[in-house]
């Protein structure tokens, strides 16, 4: 079974690499629902359309039967049913029409099939006399003739279409809305009898709907009425896409440097990708980018990062998001991003390597690096600071909209408006967040053309040969071993240099361009960096003899021989304690005395030795063999020494109203308190969202409680919710 984007994620969440994964643990997933739903979703409307018939006809059917029940003027079902049978989500009997079509499921996957509702043969005898008094028949007989009598009476479409229109206004519209895929309806009644005018109510009496406690349900039969003879679930296949030639979508001296080379393959852009993961790895280390306390990447930061990488700041979002995912940043105690071991492991990959992670790591990701809005209602549609994750329909939207790319032809492009209808069909992420799906689908073109799998629209060579699963590392080109020194103190690297060849020169010397080829600079700088590091002068020029195409220019020698020659003129050391004394001859006997030993003292002028241990130890070891010394204050005088108490500092468990009485009046903490105590509901605002959140409890450190907002259990650390109130 082919792995996707979606199964990878579910299963590293459950703990398992999908490339470790057991080939019998993969086959059984489909079975387990909570496996089967997100994969299924993740397939095309006409898989969705299959999975959902299949199920009214009760999880096992012939191929025949499920295509009376479809219409399928583009005979898609059998690569359909391929589909579904390649992910696991049904099994096939037999050959043709007659085989048969076997779910794993089967009590089904949708809560309603094609938005249709129970069938009459599911409900009770009551249920049934019910509805067919508001049908205007007369029940009689045992349930069986009853609901004979029901299939009859809505067996009569236009008899049933003209009761609608005989129903109030608002009573047709609602039972139009439940008719057209929402077949159930909850009306609830606090106090006091019902109001007989609600239109829900108004439909219960004229019998299409039947009434369970305060849950309404359309019948499927009588959605069915409604729908019109000859209603059926169509298989569409994917929308045709407009297309424009990337000619016209490129100026016209970048389209003919694009003809065949390798713009149009999209390397130049990919080896620029890992570039700037580089970089940023390496601003990470020596400079890390620090975060707001509310988490994430302010402005200026990421103005400054951006500064630093050579790119917009919506590009320097979208590397630290990419870094993040594929580890090669990560958080130091929610204060600033700093460079990780595995970053040091990335970059001893080859360029397809690198490349390829930063890929899988960009396609995983839940959220639109430039893009990054929640989407799922105008209120959330306020851009969040990177680099952190959270969930929206980008990362699915992204998906159908690389598959809808490579059922383009070559070199033929799109807009996001004209790829729109088709993701709509590949996905149903963008009916769930339909304010910014076309914005996601923007998002997905522009992040990819950063990576190199896209350039204006249409899939590049290098984008293209990746989705269709072919092996991508012979389009990069093989890493160079060789330097070129010149006399004018550069080094000229044609091509991608070899990875230990980039830490040699990154080590002496200044990086300063990088396109086909890269440059570096050596300076007294760059060489005493080399020397600080350890590396002899002689060991440096020898390093870079083995990896010259000539000999090393005498300009480099000089400067190398006369840096090292400087070097190390001044010494600096580290002393936990300084030990003085007039007479050298008590320096000599310390440091030969064998009940000193663990001070390791260093004898440095005839009157001073240097302890590796802190003045106090010292001192205590120093007392302890005999003689008397005295600790001297930062002036230079002696410093008088008061008896040490150990105190070990515990602070007092408080209970809840000890909260309440001691948070200030107006505060967060304030409003917090009164929710732990009385029980209310409290919004905390956390990441500059909002949080609804009920049954709040406070801990020393944290707040807990559920959030309505996002159906889940959440803990915050209290120290960083700036702003809480009761609503």
């Amino acid at each position: 079974m082919a792995f996707s984007p979606t199964l990878d994620r579910l299963l590293r969440e459950h703990g398992l690499e999908p490339a470790a994964a057991p080939p019998d643990l993969v086959e059984r997933l489909p079975a387990a629902p909570e496996f089967a739903v997100p994969v299924l979703l993740g397939l095309d409307a006409d898989c969705h359309a299959v999975s959902q018939a299949l199920q009214l006809l009760g999880g096992t059917a012939s191929r025949a039967a499920l295509a009376e029940l479809l219409h399928d003027p583009g005979g898609r079902l059998g690569e359909t049913l391929a589909t579904l049978t390649a992910w696991g989500l049904v099994t096939l009997d037999g050959d043709g029409d007659e085989s048969t079509v076997t779910s794993p499921h089967p009590d089904g996957l949708w809560a309603h099939p094609f938005g249709l509702g129970r069938p009459l043969a599911d409900l009770t005898g009551e249920e049934l006399k019910t509805l067919v008094r508001g049908l205007g028949g007369k029940p009689r007989g045992r349930r069986a003739e009853v609901l004979t009598q029901a299939v009859e009476l809505l067996c009569d479409g236009a008899a049933v279409r003209a009761r609608v229109a005989r129903l109030p206004r608002r009573a047709a519209a609602l039972l139009e809305s439940m008719a057209g895929g929402e077949p159930v309806f909850e009306h609830v009644v606090w106090y006091g009898a019902g109001d007989a005018d609600h239109p829900i109510e108004r439909l219960a009496e004229a019998g299409f709907v039947v009434r369970d406690g305060w849950v309404y349900e359309l019948p499927r039969e009588v959605a069915l009425a409604l729908r019109g003879e000859g209603w059926k679930p169509e298989l569409t296949g994917q929308p045709d896409v407009p297309l424009i030639d990337t000619a016209t979508a490129m100026p016209g001296d970048a389209h003919e440097a694009a003809g065949g080379g390798a713009v149009a393959d999209g390397m130049l852009a990919a080896t620029a990708a890992a570039d700037r993961a580089e970089a940023l790895i390496e601003l990470a280390g020596a400079q890390p980018i620090s975060e707001l306390k509310a988490g994430g990447v302010g402005a200026r930061e990421l103005k400054r990062t951006a500064k630093a990488l050579g790119v917009t700041e919506q590009a320097a979002a979208f590397w630290l998001d990419v870094a993040l995912g594929a580890d090669l940043i990560a958080s130091e105690l929610g204060e600033r991003l700093v460079s990780t071991t595995l970053a040091d492991d990335w970059l001893a990959k080859p360029p397809a390597g690198r490349w390829r992670a930063l890929v899988e790591s960009w396609l995983a990701l839940p959220q639109a690096p430039t893009f990054r809005v929640t989407g799922c209602c105008p209120e959330h549609m306020t851009p969040q600071a990177p680099p952190y994750p959270f969930e929206c329909g980008a990362g699915d939207i992204r998906q159908a909209t690389l598959r809808v790319l490579a059922t383009l032809p070559p070199g033929r492009a799109s807009t996001p408006e004209g790829l729109r209808p088709a993701v709509d069909w590949r996905t149903r992420a963008t009916r769930e967040f339909a304010h910014a799906a076309t914005g996601f689908v923007a998002a997905a073109l522009r992040e990819a053309e950063l990576l190199g799998l896209v350039l204006d629209g249409a899939l590049t060579g290098l984008g293209r040969a990746y989705l269709d699963g072919a092996d991508v590392d012979a389009r990069f080109p093989t890493p160079s071993g060789t330097v070129t020194l010149q006399n004018d103190l550069t080094a000229i690297v044609s091509g991608v240099p070899a990875p230990e060849l980039a830490v040699l020169l990154n080590g002496c010397a200044d990086l300063e361009s990088r396109d086909r080829a890269s440059v570096w600079r050596f300076s007294e700088t760059s060489v005493r960096r080399a020397l600080d590091a350890g590396t002899a002068a002689e060991s440096l020029l020898a390093a870079l003899a083995g990896v010259s195409a000539k000999a090393v220019p005498q300009p480099l020698r000089y400067l190398v021989t006369d840096v090292a020659r400087r070097h190390g003129a001044v010494r600096v050391t580290t002393a936990a304690a300084v030990l003085t004394a007039d007479d050298p001859a008590l320096i000599t006997e310390l440091c030969g005395t064998r009940a000193l030993r663990k001070l390791a003292l260093r004898q440095v002028a005839p009157t001073v030795a240097l302890s590796a241990l802190p003045p106090d130890e010292t001192l205590r070891l120093l007392r302890q063999a005999g003689h008397a010394p005295v600790a001297l204050a930062e002036d230079g005088t002696v410093k008088a020494e008061t008896p040490q108490r150990r105190r070990l500092p515990v602070e007092p468990a408080r209970a809840l109203d000890a909260f309440l009485t001691g948070a200030e009046p107006g505060t967060p903490g304030e409003a917090l308190a009164v929710a732990a105590v009385t029980g209310q509901a409290i919004v905390v605002v956390w990441q500059r969202r909002e949080h609804y959140m009920e049954d709040v409890e406070l801990a020393r450190d944290t707040v807990s409680g559920y959030c309505h907002d996002c159906d889940r259990d959440h803990a915050f650390q209290r120290a960083r919710i700036k702003e809480a109130y009761l609503p």
